[in-house]
């Protein structure tokens, strides 16, 4: 027993020594002597090598040894070191060997979401170190290990950004770049451009915000942006300056004006839309009411040349010369009815709730609301009278005047609103005509006008 242990252990070391030199006949000889080496080299974990031979022949570059391993054993491409929990499709990635990945993927492809101690798979392996060869390999096998994330959450792309390998980044965004693995955040919430602009990559930088797919004004867990991280760290550096032009002209914002409340358009028009409906149903159940009973009521018997059921105010511009009351108090009523019945057949109509709409609706409340006052001040005049004095007798001066006042101050504040209206569509038109002339001029000036830096 202890002379086959010890024949086991010079056959290991024989075996080791072949895979670091690449003797593909000491191998041969070594599996004629012991066709089960290979083998135990699996079983025997307690062995005094950390290294399967096939990680040492990769670790060496040795494709032919690799080549003669996997056709007597495949299942070493599973085999996991002891130290990184490295598999052997790691190691080739990490060092670059083209020829030795497209070995083992054509044996395994699976091992390509084979992970670290880290968390890291092959792809993520030979992004770190540059080896877009390798990466063509990798992705091609499996693209779906090119999605895989580490142990700290983080992507390719996170890891590209880190280790600084921009043909990576640019491999990747062309491969299977999309704004899912674009706009991915690590377990800090920061995105790829959060950790270029931290670690000043500039083109980096600026290949990623030419990206349109690239969500440029994200926020990490700490409620700070691209903008805020270079900002924090801003000197005079040309680079610095060079970077915050960049996010400038990307329209990188910090989180304070993203964070910002803003005013919901929507919100604000759902809200008139609300005020809109009670108001005009409140003015058209007073019009109607005032309709089918009018101020001063009606006749309840004939007599006198009057019918039941007659309004009594109808019946005024008989005694009066030149007092249409009833007619002018018909009239206004009716315009208010019409005009809030309006608002509300158009708000339940289900027409779009916009701001041109909302304007229509609002002139139309104000129609509604100038006829109800009106078909006050009017039922106003009457009521004040009696029926054997004129509509304003001279000992009601004082209602006389403070009716006048109030109509007075009603039409001024009618007209401010519409003057106020009125600048401030005359203001909207100016300014759009000066955009478009600016526009225009800028059009017209020569494109090879150059600028001296300094």
């Amino acid at each position: 027993m202890e002379q086959e242990q010890e024949s086991y252990e010079v056959l290991s070391t024989r075996l080791y020594e072949a895979a670091i030199k690449g003797h593909v006949a000491s191998l041969l000889n070594i599996l004629q002597q012991d066709p089960y080496i290979l083998d135990r080299s699996i079983t025997n974990k307690t062995g005094p090598f950390l290294h399967s031979p096939l990680h040492v022949s990769i670790n060496q570059g040795h494709s032919d040894f690799t080549q003669k391993l996997l056709e007597q054993k495949p299942e070493l491409t599973e085999e996991i070191d002891e130290i990184k929990r490295w598999s052997p499709l790691h190691v080739a990635s990490a060092k670059g060997y083209v020829e030795i990945v497209n070995i083992l993927v054509g044996v395994n492809p699976n091992m390509c979401f084979a992970r670290d101690l880290e968390g890291r798979n092959p792809v993520h392996v030979a992004a770190i170190n540059g080896h877009i060869d390798v990466l063509e390999v990798l992705v091609m096998a499996k693209p779906l290990a090119g999605r895989e994330r580490t142990n700290g959450g983080e992507s390719v792309l996170h890891l590209c950004v880190k280790f600084g390998q921009l043909e990576a980044v640019e491999f990747f965004v062309r491969r299977i770049g999309d704004g899912l693995l674009l706009n991915s955040k690590d377990g800090d919430g920061n995105t790829v451009l959060h950790l270029a602009v931290a670690a000043k990559h500039i083109q980096i930088i600026k290949l990623l915000l030419k990206d349109k797919r690239m969500e440029k004004n994200a926020i990490n867990t700490n409620s700070i942006t691209a903008m805020d991280i270079i900002l924090q760290s801003k000197t005079e550096e040309a680079s610095d300056k060079e970077i915050m032009l960049s996010l400038k002209h990307a329209k990188v914002l910090t989180a304070k004006k993203i964070l910002k409340p803003k005013k919901n358009s929507r919100d604000w028009l759902e809200k008139q839309r609300s005020a809109l409906m009670v108001v005009s149903s409140l003015i058209a159940t007073m019009a109607f009411e005032a309709g089918i009973n009018p101020p001063g009521g009606v006749w309840q018997d004939d007599g006198k040349g009057y019918k039941a059921g007659t309004p009594i105010m109808s019946q005024v511009k008989e005694g009066q010369k030149g007092y249409i009351v009833y007619d002018a108090f018909l009239i206004s009523n009716t315009i208010g009815l019409i005009s809030s019945l309006t608002v509300i057949i158009l708000l339940i109509s289900g027409l779009p709730c916009l701001r041109l709409f909302m304007g229509i609706l609002m002139i139309t409340m104000w129609i509604a609301v100038t006829a109800t006052t009106v078909t006050y001040m009017i039922s106003v005049f009457f009521l004040v009278s009696s029926k054997d004095e004129p509509i304003i007798p001279s000992k009601h001066h004082w209602v006389q005047n403070t009716i006048i006042a109030s109509s007075v101050a009603w039409l001024i504040l009618l007209g401010l609103l519409v003057l106020l209206h009125v600048f401030r569509i005359m203001v909207k038109i100016i300014k759009k005509l000066i955009r478009v002339v600016v526009k225009r001029v800028r059009g017209l000036l020569p494109r090879t006008i150059t600028y001296a830096t300094v």
